[in-house]
């Protein structure tokens, strides 16, 4: 089979999987009787669909940090690309069951594109959990994108094959030009010679890139961590997925200091404790969780910057998420204050996020915050709550009028006001007088900076349980409160009703970066600057029930915290500093020490866990294959020019606008390779995101742009 038929997708978990679905449902569509063939060769060392983080042979106690509910591997009738080509009424509009029924056996050249979403596909095979506020295993999402797998495969037309490779790809090359069918100039290009580490090799047309997470060089910091350990008899391990870190060779009663409190240490939490024996129960009377250990447990210490894990999801089965439409973050909004009719056009907005999008973001924080507390406690108010409404729906009219396009972009062509620089926004009058006249109890008030750090200003004497100014105490009753939060749901806590706000205005977020309506600069500085962590912060945590068992591992002394600002150094295992915690059972030598700027004493440990998530900067990639072409010039990472006119070097690759071809050293464009996945964070936003049902998901519509290009080349 010549090199024009012949497609490689290096990487085959949802992104890749997606791609492939692409292509085999526009490929049917487009000769629906038939054609010269088309080989389609999927390079990945683990399962197609699951790949390596859904993995169907990890633990099944990993919890995904997603609902049943929201995730898809199939197109809907909200993806904007099915609605340019006119897509009629589809499988998704049914019956779920009916729905995923009706999948297995579609005709390609139509209904093919849609198959069933996860929830669709657990009901039909019998699952009775609600979907929309239950969290799955990563296996069970393993298992749905097999069976998607499965689906596109069985689906494919006659002249489509698809053939796996269980390898990894070492290289990929450019071959010499050779003419293509056709004279113009984008059916002349060269071959892709692929690498595999098996000795496979494929010569391909197009190439997808779609690796997803890769392995990190180490930062200085943590080198020097691994190699100190290493020569001191202790462990470290450095950030790496969770489920593949070498986790057993932590010897039961060892003091394991934790570094980050995101989603990567409660899978550690997970398998240090339930995967070696332990139990948590659930009181049926009062739903309080205990733990009882094993003995095969060691001790976790636990600290990050901010010294508090993410605040878990506010989702139970009487509060499922649901829609939370935004009042003032809308694409009207931003179109006004760009001096646009809609963003629908060619024009862009190019808006400044702190200065022009975060007043509309705040205004409807605000808005949900004081309507849900309104709501569950009337009592907070000393007069009526509308008049705070009024004082944000103020704010946000002030705010439109005075931020124009014009005054935000002083050297726009043709402006009358072309000369005036943009002012400061300014809130409605008195909006703090206002705030502190109606709800008189600051406790009461809503405060974003305990929010996004509330230990900042706080001190603690010791961390020992029932001590004066205990860490831990401190940290026991903020778990509690975030879990009872939780549990009261989006609409019975006002802490909660700020996920829906900003879980929404993420997604905006991410579809307006993508089509270029925000500045660059802003994006980088602003938006990745410090909001990214503010939101994740709120709306990436874990389920409730990993705050559970959390505090019942804290209730049961396996888990103590070090606090914020903790400090990782080399400690003399012979004389232990003072102030320093018992070294309980552990026959590993305390080679670490480790302090908080805000809590007295120091922690000794044997070992280091870096549980933060993996650095995706493509600059630091320690794989053979994304090196290896970055080092031959054949990617290369994207960069920025800052306002001052320095130039920066962005964590992700440098590609086109999409379809996200890749663009090499020397600037020029690769017409036969694309990029995908979260390589892909230089001109996007939130890639770790999967596809979500009925929301136009970015990343289908990604793979979708990808698929067309391919099949226009071949």
């Amino acid at each position: 089979m010549t090199a024009d038929s012949t497609v490689a997708i290096i990487g085959v978990g949802p992104r890749g999987l997606s791609v492939l679905e692409r292509i085999v449902a526009l490929a049917a569509a487009r000769w629906p009787d038939s054609r010269d063939p088309i080989a389609i060769h999927l390079i990945d060392p683990y399962p197609p669909g699951a790949g390596i983080v859904w993995r169907t042979d990890q633990p099944a106690s990993l919890l995904m940090n997603t609902t049943i509910g929201e995730q898809t591997i199939f197109p809907d009738t909200s993806c904007s690309f099915l609605a340019e080509e006119g897509a009629g009424s589809t499988a998704n509009d049914s019956d779920p069951a009916e729905a995923a029924a009706s999948s297995a056996t579609p005709d390609p050249a139509e209904s093919f594109r849609f198959g069933p979403t996860m929830a669709q596909w657990y009901r039909a095979r019998g699952g009775t959990e609600p979907v929309d506020s239950t969290f799955p295993s990563r296996t069970l999402y393993g298992e749905y994108l097999r069976d998607a797998y499965e689906r596109i495969r069985a689906a494919a037309p006659d002249f489509i094959e698809i053939i796996e490779h269980r390898t990894t790809v070492e290289s990929v090359i450019d071959l010499p030009a050779v003419d293509l069918p056709g004279d113009d100039s984008e059916a002349t290009a060269p071959p892709q010679l692929v690498r595999c580490e098996d000795g496979t090799t494929i010569i391909a047309s197009a190439v997808v890139l779609a690796v997803g997470h890769i392995p990190s060089a180490q930062a200085d910091e943590r080198a020097r961590l691994a190699a100190y350990a290493q020569r001191n008899g202790g462990l470290y391990m450095p950030q790496s997925l969770p489920a593949e870190a070498p986790l057993g060779e932590v010897p039961a009663g060892a003091r394991v200091i934790v570094r980050g409190m995101g989603l990567n240490y409660f899978d550690v939490q997970t398998l240090l404790t339930i995967e070696r024996g332990g139990r948590f129960t659930a009181d049926e009377g009062t739903g309080a969780v205990s733990y009882t250990p094993s003995g095969e447990e060691p001790l976790l210490f636990l600290g990050s910057r901010r010294g508090i894990p993410y605040r878990s999801k506010p989702i139970s089965p009487e509060h499922p998420r649901t829609s939370w439409p935004l009042r003032y973050f809308t694409t009207d909004n931003v179109a006004q204050l760009a001096g646009l009719d809609d963003l629908d056009g060619d024009a862009k907005a190019a808006a400044r996020f702190n200065d022009q999008l975060w007043p509309l973001i705040l205004a409807d924080i605000r808005f949900a915050y004081y309507r849900t507390l309104a709501r569950t406690h009337p009592d907070a108010f000393a007069d009526d709550p509308g008049r705070l409404r009024e004082a944000i729906a103020e704010a946000v009219s002030r705010h439109l009028t005075r931020r124009t396009w014009q005054e935000t972009h002083p050297d726009a062509e043709d402006s009358a006001e072309s000369s005036r620089s943009g002012r400061v926004t300014r809130e409605a009058f008195a909006w703090a007088e206002i705030e502190e006249e109606l709800v008189p109890d600051p406790a009461h008030r809503l405060s974003l900076h305990d929010l996004l750090d509330p230990l900042e200003d706080k001190e603690f004497a010791g961390r020992a349980p029932g001590a004066e100014s205990s860490l831990h105490d401190w940290m026991l009753d903020f778990l509690r409160t975030d879990l009872r939060d939780s549990l009261a749901g989006p609409h019975g806590s006002p802490v909660k009703s700020l996920f829906m706000v900003l879980w929404q205005a993420r997604l905006l977020l991410k579809e307006l970066i993508a089509d270029g309506h925000i500045d660059p600069v802003s994006t980088d500085m602003e938006i990745r600057g410090w909001f990214e962590n503010f939101v994740s912060g709120i709306c990436d945590g874990p389920p409730p029930r990993r705050i559970a068992e959390l505090i019942a591992l804290a209730d049961a002394g396996i888990v103590r915290f070090i606090g914020p600002d903790m400090h990782i150094a080399e400690n003399d295992p012979a004389g232990a500093p003072s102030g320093t915690d018992p070294a309980a059972a552990d026959a590993l030598p305390q080679i670490f020490a480790v302090t908080s700027a805000r809590v007295e004493g120091t922690v000794t440990g044997s070992v280091v866990i870096d549980a933060a998530s993996p650095t995706n900067s493509v600059a630091l990639a320690a794989d053979v294959l994304i090196h290896g072409m970055l080092d031959r010039g054949q990617l290369t990472s994207a960069r920025l020019t800052l306002d001052d006119g320095r130039e920066k070097r962005l964590s992700g690759l440098a590609v086109t606008p999409r379809p996200y071809r890749t663009i090499d050293a020397f600037g020029t464009v690769h017409p036969r390779r694309f990029a995908l996945s979260i390589q892909l964070s230089a001109v996007q936003w939130g890639l770790a995101i999967a596809a979500n049902p009925d929301t136009d998901a970015a990343t289908l519509c990604d793979s979708n742009a990808a698929a067309e290009a391919i099949l226009d080349l071949i």
